[in-house]
């Protein structure tokens, strides 16, 4: 063992990790779990704390029944969440399906930390705003030792009551149960998830983790860091499921232009566990489109941020116009425009 874990550290783990102190031994405390007992030192500066360390580490990897490398890592690396990606065990990948589902994990993290962003909450492709490539370049990669799959450890650090890293692995995990439960159920639910509640960037992502002809069954797992505790949880997605999810997300492909809608803010939607600040305005569409657009279109607009929402909530209430203007993401059913910073406004008139 090259670097011990602070004892700070290995005590927050093994709180969290159902360990619980049932006495004391030469000034150490003893931590107990079902028939497994382990022996904590009292501080890093004791003259055994290593030795103690590397048996406490073994005795835990077998109470969990897990590598010992991988609770050392976890005890090493507290301020982290952890998302694991597997395939089954008795799935073969092809050397071009395993480079694809690698690529596939490091889309699903940009397109989740890209829509975690109030000021870019769409997904839209391009380059990626600075604090999603620092994301993504912190985040460690480590290959699974049983199965195919990997680890991604994604830092959760910052002073953030909800850093970006918690939020992108959050909406990682609902956007992923969305589509599962929607793939377990009606045969049109995919896409009727993917057209109000999932992104097609996430979908186009999660459905490269089935495999070359996105067929294979998987599983993503989801451990959460002891610092922001939740519960632990693991999603299967069955054989067949990136398929339809595949498709779904081909029909829906975005095409992204910029555009202005002016009219009157019809609905309002805020949900904090979810998708914050949409309204939608019906009124006069314009973009860059050489023809018209028909007018009095209703238009889907997520705005940047709390204080654009509060001024379309005092424009609906009072019936003045609005004014909002950014990306615009067209498929074949919806219109939806991305406000930034300074694309929102209200116009000092109202309604004739």
């Amino acid at each position: 063992m090259t670097q011990p874990p602070r004892i700070e550290d290995v005590t927050g783990y093994l709180r969290t990790h159902g360990w619980i102190v049932s006495g004391r031994w030469r000034g150490a405390e003893v931590w107990s779990r079902d028939e497994y007992d382990v022996l904590l030192p009292p501080s890093d500066t004791v003259a055994d704390a290593r030795s103690r360390l590397r048996e406490l580490i073994r005795c835990v990897a077998s109470a969990e029944e897990r590598s010992a490398a991988d609770v050392r890592h976890d005890m090493l690396t507290p301020a982290v969440d952890i998302v694991s990606y597997r395939t089954d065990g008795d799935t073969a990948l092809t050397l071009t399906a395993g480079a694809g589902a690698l690529s596939g994990v490091r889309d699903l993290f940009a397109a989740c930390a890209r829509e975690s962003l109030d000021e870019n909450s769409s997904g839209q492709p391009g380059r990626p705003p600075e604090a999603v490539r620092s994301l993504l370049e912190r985040s460690l990669l480590a290959v699974s030792t049983e199965t195919f799959g990997i680890d991604v450890r994604v830092p959760i650090d910052g002073g953030e009551p909800e850093p970006l890293g918690r939020r992108t692995t959050l909406r990682l995990l609902r956007s992923s149960a969305r589509l599962l439960s929607a793939v377990e159920s009606e045969t049109d639910a995919v896409e009727r998830v993917s057209r109000h509640d999932v992104s097609e960037a996430i979908c186009g992502a999660l459905a490269e983790l089935a495999g070359g002809g996105h067929t294979a069954p998987f599983e993503l797992g989801f451990r959460w860091s002891q610092l922001i505790p939740r519960d632990n949880t693991a999603l299967r997605f069955p054989a067949g499921a990136g398929e339809r999810i595949r498709a779904v997300s081909r029909r829906t492909a975005q095409v992204v232009d910029t555009a202005t809608v002016e009219g009157l803010v019809t609905e309002l939607s805020d949900d904090e566990e979810g998708d914050r600040w949409r309204v939608k305005v019906r009124g006069t569409l314009t973009t860059g489109d050489a023809e018209p657009a028909p007018p009095r279109q209703l238009v889907a607009v997520r705005l940047a941020d709390a204080t654009q929402y509060a001024a379309a909530l005092a424009a609906h209430r009072d019936g003045r116009l609005v004014r909002a203007t950014g990306s615009l993401a067209r498929t074949r059913r919806t219109r939806e425009i991305t406000t930034a910073e300074t694309g929102f406004i209200t116009i000092d008139r109202t309604h004739p």
